[in-house]
């Protein structure tokens, strides 16, 4: 399997979040300043600020440090296929974006773990010590369902606007790559698995479909020549 990724990107997403954590400090400690005079309003919203300024930034810090690891736990899940199989990691509007010859799928991953259960699109994590212990650096859950879904219009959308004759049927996935997350999914609108099945998920995927080998040629070329950062 071959993979191309954008590394200049997910790297400037780490430095942004490395001067949002500054800003947070300086904002803390203004805070902290303000508090000792009459503008005491003032001291609690620079607070207030610096801490969500923090915790936004620091994330950006850590999902610059996850993404690389995410790639390498992709690859390795998927090892075994040959180069007709192409990982795009942030060099397209998806994050993940898997061509093979059966179908292109839109990979939404997610670290999470503990006990995650979803019943139509709607999400929710059962809360820990260890979460909350956590809250600053980790990764939230959100609602994969409806970011994959986001992801898989802005692939159509960007194969229609570079080769409108293609007729490209975009699946979406998310994916739990942490082993500790105990999925509990019903009526998903979207495949919802742990990483430890997405390779037997797109062999099943092959009995279902095909992409003719010229439309393989045609979103290759397009997705090679995708603007890096």
């Amino acid at each position: 399997m071959r993979t191309t990724s954008d590394e200049e990107l997910i790297a400037r997403g780490g430095r942004v979040g490395q001067v949002a954590i500054f800003m947070a400090l300086v904002m803390v400690f203004g805070g902290l300043i303000a508090s000792f005079t009459p503008w005491k309003l003032i001291s609690l919203l620079l607070i207030a600020l610096g801490v969500v300024m923090y915790t936004v930034g620091n994330r950006g810090v850590e999902q610059a440090a996850r993404e690389p690891r995410f790639i390498l736990q992709l690859v390795d899940a998927l090892a075994g296929f040959d180069d007709r199989y192409h990982l795009y990691s942030h060099v397209l509007p998806g994050d993940h974006v898997l061509l093979t010859p059966h179908g292109l799928f839109v990979l939404v991953l997610r670290e999470v773990d503990g006990r995650i259960r979803s019943f139509k699109d709607k999400w929710v994590r059962d809360l820990s010590l260890r979460r909350l212990l956590r809250f600053f650096t980790e990764e939230s859950l959100g609602n994969p369902t409806k970011e994959t879904q986001r992801q898989v219009k802005r692939v159509q959308k960007y194969v229609e606007q570079h080769s409108p004759e293609l007729e490209v049927d975009v699946q979406g996935l998310v994916v739990f790559v942490n082993p500790e997350a105990r999925l509990e999914v019903t009526a998903s609108s979207v495949p919802v698995l742990p990483l430890r099945k997405l390779k037997s998920h797109i062999r099943r995927a092959s009995q279902q479909s095909d992409v003719q080998p010229e439309v393989m040629s045609a979103l290759r070329e397009i997705f090679d020549q995708a603007p890096r950062a």
